[in-house]
């Protein structure tokens, strides 16, 4: 499915309205119009998603680099999050990474923005997830993983961790040598 990127302007502010999926085959085109935006010297941006029915990982990604180049000296803000997508924002933690309005006029108006508060912590465990972090300065030392990032992608995917076996299956399996 497609991803419609409307652009226009309202006083200082660039909204990009997106209609469609917010996915790994579409993140790119949302990702090259921002970055598009961005050399073109935009930096305030408003990102309604009033239009967006789902929005996966790779969105998130996009979203969250668009954030991190904004923070050295511009502005985002999102708006019009369905309540499917809210969820998606709200279990992962980036509702806490994003100034987010209930809809363009609040947005605009900077009234009814949940002001962002983002954690160091949560905002590295994001990037970690979402791949979005910087490479290693030597290939030879790849970064360490963190069970933390590893337990809050599993959370975050909805995986549960397998039962602990019981005490008879734990002495047969010492028996056997496993």
């Amino acid at each position: 499915m497609a991803l419609d990127i409307g652009s226009e302007t309202h006083g200082d502010f660039r909204v990009l309205r997106l209609n469609g999926r917010l996915d790994t085959e579409t993140s790119a085109d949302f990702e090259l119009a921002a970055h598009d935006l961005t050399s073109a010297g935009e930096s305030k941006f408003i990102v309604d998603l009033s239009g967006i029915s789902y929005v996966s990982s790779a969105g998130l990604r996009v979203l969250l680099a668009l954030a991190k180049q904004m923070s050295k000296g511009g502005s985002l803000r999102l708006c019009g999050l369905a309540p499917s997508v809210r969820q998606v924002f709200d279990l992962s933690g980036f509702s806490k990474l994003f100034s987010i309005a209930p809809d363009l006029n609040a947005a605009l108006a900077d009234g009814g923005v949940t002001a962002a508060a983002p954690t160091p912590a949560l905002s590295s465990a994001a990037a970690d997830l979402l791949g979005a972090t910087q490479a290693p300065a030597s290939p030879a030392a790849p970064p360490a993983a963190s069970p933390q990032v590893g337990r809050q992608a599993a959370d975050l995917l909805g995986a549960r961790s397998a039962p602990k076996p019981g005490l008879f299956a734990r002495i047969l399996a010492w028996f056997k040598g496993q």
